[in-house]
């Protein structure tokens, strides 16, 4: 997996400071200070929710039988800070599980707080220090673009910044073009919410699943039916067990399609919330869905935001939040079907011919239907997906001819 390396010129420098019997590190920064210095109101809970994060970012649900087992990367999570809301975000190695925690502003008491992003390293220094927090204990994070520092009672850990890989990029971005499409499906008690997830299968094969809404909860079913939300491998669900002793539901979030489709699973702890997101398949990552391939040629400056990476969507709060990842580039611009519309448009491979668009391929012409709501192809990848996974090459062509007036 390609990664992105980011150099910053810092502003400031790092302090060291006496506090009674401890120790405080101000961070340097690339602006006055530190994002956040800060104390968990419940040690316990945001302990347990980074740890799921960083389990997320440790973890390949998914190997590709063809693949060279490569050596997972340590937990690498995004940490955003913003009014109200401090979000600690990962993916997982194979791109198709996505969790972030959401500290709301009653999780923490806050001496410093100020705008920022930054993604540093979750080691076992760290991780060994969360997993030992309880209810009552201390919890300090302080984070700053350079690194984050968590501090407990069984001592403190510095982490700094690492590369980015890209892959995160264009699978972030896709994400909440995705999440801003969903809806609320499910509303489950904690007791609900754990009868569920006990009863998911360890693993199962790769053929699409569904959370079918029964009285008093969710069951696993093999259709589709109305209010039923697509999850895919089932087993990914299980990083949110350790939670769910804190949790007071669990919401679920999802769209009507009938065909497989990513999800949202939200847990709601005390001042806080744990979500997951869920690719179609246990084989598809995010990175490759294609939901924002259908605002190719929108001019709108939320939509410029996510296409570069730099917004998220929150579905408990129904809006987009930023996310000032160091990057200036357009994931679309990189994208392989956007790239080929657009070679295909510039060489002229795209006609009209009656009430069809014939656009060039590998053999011969595709013929494509630009009907609202019914776009259609006579190509193999349409065949396939049937615009599951977003619009094929030809269909992006066709738009792209057609709004440039050809």
């Amino acid at each position: 997996m390609a990664s992105v390396l980011v150099d910053y010129r810092y502003a400031t420098s790092s302090t060291l400071r006496a506090e009674g019997d401890h120790a405080a590190l101000g961070l340097a920064s690339t602006d006055s200070g530190t994002f956040l210095d800060a104390f968990a109101e419940r040690a316990d809970v945001v302990a347990s929710g980074l740890l799921r994060v960083g389990e997320v970012a440790a973890t390949r649900f998914y190997e590709h039988p063809s693949a060279i087992r490569a050596k997972i990367a340590l937990a690498d999570p995004i940490i955003t800070v913003e009014d109200g809301t401090v979000r600690f975000e990962s993916l997982s190695a194979c791109c198709g599980v996505a969790a972030r925690l959401d500290l709301l502003d009653e999780a923490l008491t806050s001496t410093t707080r100020a705008s920022g992003t930054t993604n540093v390293d979750l080691g076992p220094t760290v991780r060994r220090l969360l997993a030992g927090v309880r209810r009552q204990h201390p919890l300090r994070i302080v984070v700053g673009r350079t690194g984050l520092e968590v501090a407990t009672l069984d001592g403190q850990a510095h982490e700094r910044i690492v590369d980015l890989p890209s892959r995160w990029l264009r699978s972030l971005a896709e994400l909440q073009a995705l999440a801003s499409r969903m809806t609320l499906l499910a509303e489950l008690d904690a007791s609900q919410a754990r009868a569920f997830l006990r009863s998911l299968p360890a693993r199962v094969g790769d053929q699409p699943l569904w959370a079918q809404p029964v009285g008093g909860g969710l069951r696993l079913g093999s259709s589709p039916v109305p209010g039923a939300a697509s999850v895919g491998a089932p087993h990914r669900l299980r990083v949110l067990e350790p939670v769910l002793r804190h949790a007071t539901a669990l919401r679920v979030f999802g769209t009507t399609s009938r065909s497989s489709a990513a999800s949202w699973w939200e847990v709601t702890l005390p001042g806080a919330r744990l979500g997951l997101g869920l690719s179609p398949a246990a084989s598809r990552g995010f990175s490759g869905e294609g939901a924002l391939l259908d605002d190719l040629s929108a001019d709108d400056p939320q939509v410029e935001l996510a296409r570069r990476g730099l917004v998220g969507y929150d579905l408990a709060q129904g809006r987009y939040f930023a996310r000032a990842l160091p990057f200036g580039r357009s994931v679309l611009d990189e994208a392989p079907r956007a790239s080929k519309a657009r070679r295909l448009v510039a060489a002229g491979k795209v006609r009209a011919e009656g009430d069809r668009i014939l656009v060039a391929g590998s053999y011969g012409e595709h013929a494509v239907h630009l009907a609202s709501g019914q776009e259609t192809c006579t190509c193999r990848w349409y065949a396939e997906h049937r615009g599951d996974r977003g619009p094929c090459a030809h269909v992006l062509a066709a738009r792209l001819w057609r709004e440039e007036g050809a």
